[in-house]
């Protein structure tokens, strides 16, 4: 009877309500939730020029070189092996 009242009549409430309570925000003033504005993040238009500021530039690092064979000598010596 308790997953009757979570999962079925909790819901089905909370959903009648949700049409009947005031929003906060006017929607008259355009976007509320700023959906644009991040829209416009990760889709920007092509027309505008990037900024050399933001410009990824990838990171100069040395390869990194793993020596096995040293490794096994370390544990070799710390266990007192020859």
């Amino acid at each position: 009877m308790t997953a009757f009242w979570l999962f079925v009549a909790l819901p089905i409430v909370l959903i009648a309500l949700s049409f009947r309570i005031r929003p906060l925000v006017d929607r008259s003033e355009g976007d509320v939730f700023g959906a644009h504005l991040a829209a416009k993040g990760l889709f920007p238009r092509d027309d505008i020029p990037a900024d050399p500021e933001r410009a990824v530039v990838p990171e100069e690092t040395e390869p990194v070189s793993f020596n096995l064979i040293r490794v096994r000598a370390l544990k070799r010596a710390q266990r007192g092996e020859s």
